[in-house]
């Protein structure tokens, strides 16, 4: 009698260690693998519409105010005299011509980088 229990807890036991039959995917590798796909929420048609008014008003202030500082500055440059006039144009092709410089110079930096990293 001790010997047929001892057989029949020795197989129930032994059952126990295998791993459990799943049919299909790999749960855990569902769960933690890197490449889930994103859930993409799909917004109400309120929402969306919202959001497209909002970027229409958005947008139209950005070019209020363009058009603002745009003719502020005519405004400005209109108010001076001949000869603040004509310093104002001499800086301002001094600040292009600096500009100019200083990005052809900035590439030259760049090739010289990109020729030291090859070695």
């Amino acid at each position: 009698m001790a010997i047929v229990f001892f057989i029949m807890v020795s197989v129930s036991h032994a059952g126990a260690q295998q791993k459990p039959a799943t049919r299909g995917k790999n749960p855990e590798k569902e769960l933690f693998s890197k490449k889930r796909k994103a859930v993409k929420v799909k917004e109400s048609p309120a929402v969306r519409k919202a959001r497209r008014e909002q970027e229409k008003k958005e947008q139209k202030r950005k070019k209020e105010y363009a058009e603002f500082v745009k003719a502020n500055r005519k405004r400005a440059y209109q108010i001076q005299s001949p000869e603040v006039k004509e310093r104002m144009k001499q800086n301002q092709k001094e600040i292009v011509a600096r500009e100019k410089a200083k990005k052809k110079n900035e590439k030259k930096i760049v090739k010289f980088k990109e020729k030291i990293s090859i070695f």
